[in-house]
């Protein structure tokens, strides 16, 4: 009878496999032919479809195989595998970038950083930057491809791997690596309001911080060192237990990856400086205290914590930006601005006017969090009580480190900083991730520990396959989120190259929503583009007044080349509804006297405007 289950497990893995095998085989195969306003959609169904058996059967084979088992090794890379799948399938189709906005710019500086006009240390966060080069070069791929390599495969793969690390720690089973690893392929942090999966250096580090957050626990109870394996309890035989400073292979590497998370974002490293120091205080406090506490065979942070705030006060200093962005946020808190409930009211207007509303983004973008978060806040609750036991002191440290981040989620929300505060929730939903996944592995023990073992793997794969598909679907912008896709085509490319060496030096750019800045920084590089280029029309846009009744003479003096992409008039006229740039502006182009098309390819249109000279 034992034999039966094993079977049909082993058949559900060979079918997972074949399901991912097809569905990656049918998108490489099925490559974009032109802007996708949403990569689900345009993809086909069979890959999804594909991707749902792979992911449904990993999940089967992560969580009822025996822990140490091929299977359950088979299960978890099916779980991997489909998870990428998904958060990289703009490279699998074939995308020529991915990344719209702000990862256009980054671009730009690799570029610069590539061809030795730019230093990396005359950049705030080179560490996406640099590492793309060096993919290029090691790869021997075109840098935006590079790019995409670096923030669409190796950093999710990081957060894969490290959160059901880290959440095993905290449950203290090694079953818990399952359910961990399918918490984190929900992906909470990714909100695509501040935190996105295109190259945004925030991004990455906030991705990245899984890794350094397992570190900071495996470091403090030895479980690397001493091949303990996940429960802490079994560490305190090894020597450098309780030393206040110690040298370990864990401890060296949790010191490089501290300083280097300051050349990904200082910022994001200042916020796992402030976790640093709050487990430090406990862990001194602890030893202060206590004799017979975990804590006190602990190594404490003290060095590292020491080494993060060294790099940081070495390196964020040196440049304006990072002195602007403090004194910005302190003078927002002295003055009277725009209120966060005011930008709310504002984007929930235009939401409504699309046919949105805000419940329902809500639910969309932060439902998945919202089910993390309480049962993270379960498990904080029962932890904090039971913090002499070897996992919960470790739960104990991590609920330290929510006390500074939520203090400054709230600086920040009282703050005039735009959306900012949503990538503090983005942040601090890594540590939430971890601890909802601890507790819903030792939900799953709950429920073994009282005869029932089938049950608790039922309750917890019920819950986890359904936050999966939800969180997945919202890990790319599309029209599911009222946003478009961050797809640039081959073609959009090529005509603002075309479009930038053929033009009159004089005459400036204007586009809609803004000039063609992004594209300045890709095509010239970034750093050139804002210092010393001084490119006409850089940020210009054309008001929606204009470009609706195509009064272009009466709103300019002299001529201007106005820049119309696929993308942005799908964006404006399927997504938006024509909200602020309607059809008829766009009809009107090839219409209007004064307004002449002179480039055009498909995906890009270029159009000379003549002002009232």
């Amino acid at each position: 009878m034992s034999s039966t289950p094993n079977r049909l497990r082993k058949l559900a893995l060979v079918a997972g496999f074949a399901g991912l095998a097809v569905a990656v085989l049918a998108a490489h195969r099925t490559p974009a032919a032109g802007y996708e306003i949403s990569p689900y959609a345009a993809t086909p169904r069979a890959v999804w479809a594909g991707v749902g058996v792979a992911l449904a059967a990993g999940a089967l084979g992560a969580l009822t195989a025996p822990a140490r088992s091929r299977s359950r090794d088979a299960g978890v890379l099916l779980v991997v595998g489909s998870a990428l799948a998904v958060y990289a399938m703009p490279v699998i189709r074939g995308y020529e970038f991915y990344g719209a906005g702000d990862a256009l710019s980054h671009v730009g500086w690799a570029r610069e950083i590539a061809s030795g006009a730019l230093e990396p240390t005359n950049l705030l966060y080179p560490g996406v930057h640099t590492l793309t080069v060096f993919v290029s070069g090691v790869a021997d791929v075109p840098l935006p491809l590079a790019n995409n390599y670096v923030v669409l495969v190796a950093f999710p793969l990081v957060f894969l791997l490290f959160v059901p690390l880290a959440a095993q720690l905290l449950a203290g089973t090694p079953t818990a690596y399952a359910v961990g690893l399918l918490a984190a392929v929900v992906f909470v942090p990714i909100n695509n309001i501040a935190v996105h999966p295109i190259a945004h250096p925030a991004s990455q580090a906030i991705l990245a911080f899984a890794f350094l957050l397992y570190l900071a626990l495996a470091y403090a109870v030895g479980v690397l060192d001493t091949g303990a394996g996940a429960e802490p309890g079994g560490d305190r035989a090894h020597g450098s237990l309780g030393r206040p400073f110690s040298v370990t292979g864990t401890g060296g590497l949790l010191a490089l990856a501290s300083a280097a998370i300051v050349l990904v974002h200082p910022q994001q490293a200042l916020n796992v400086a402030l976790v640093f120091v709050a487990v430090s205080f406990v862990q001194f406090v602890g030893r202060w205290y206590f004799d017979d506490h975990p804590v006190t065979t602990h190594r404490p942070l003290y060095l590292h914590t020491a080494v993060l705030v060294g790099a940081f006060a070495l390196w964020a200093p040196r440049f304006e930006r990072a002195q602007g962005a403090a004194q910005s946020t302190i003078r927002s808190i002295l003055q009277q601005g725009a209120s966060t409930g005011d930008v709310v009211a504002a984007k929930s207007a235009s939401l409504t006017v699309v046919g949105g509303s805000l419940p329902e983004i809500f639910l969309k973008l932060f439902g998945t969090a919202t089910v993390v978060s309480l049962l993270a806040a379960g498990l904080l609750v029962v932890a904090l009580r039971r913090h002499r036991r070897g996992p919960d002191s470790l739960v104990a440290y991590v609920a330290a480190g929510f006390v500074p981040l939520v203090a400054v989620f709230a600086v920040v929300l009282a703050a005039e900083q735009g959306d900012m505060y949503f990538r503090y929730q983005g942040f601090i939903m890594v540590p939430v991730t971890v601890v909802g996944a601890a507790a819903l592995a030792r939900a799953r023990g709950w429920f073994a520990g009282r005869d029932h073992p089938r049950a608790g793997t039922a309750v917890v794969a019920a819950l986890l396959l359904v936050l999966v598909p939800v969180g997945l679907v919202a890990v790319h912008p599309s029209p599911y989120m009222y946003q478009p896709s961050q797809h640039v085509t081959e073609e959009q490319v090529a005509g603002y190259d075309a479009a930038f060496e053929h033009r009159d030096p004089d005459v400036p750019f204007t586009g809609l929503r803004g000039g063609p800045r992004r594209f300045v920084d890709y095509h010239y590089g970034t750093q050139q583009a804002r210092t010393t280029l001084n490119f006409p029309g850089y940020e210009a846009g054309t008001l929606p007044s204009t470009f609706a009744n195509a009064s272009y003479a009466d709103a300019y003096e002299t001529t201007r080349y106005l820049v119309i992409s696929a993308a942005v008039r799908e964006t404006e006229v399927e997504l938006y509804d024509g909200f602020r740039y309607p059809r008829r502006g766009f009809e009107l182009l090839e219409s209007t006297p004064g307004v002449a098309r002179v480039r055009s390819n498909g995906e890009f249109r270029q159009y000379v405007v003549e002002g009232d000279e």
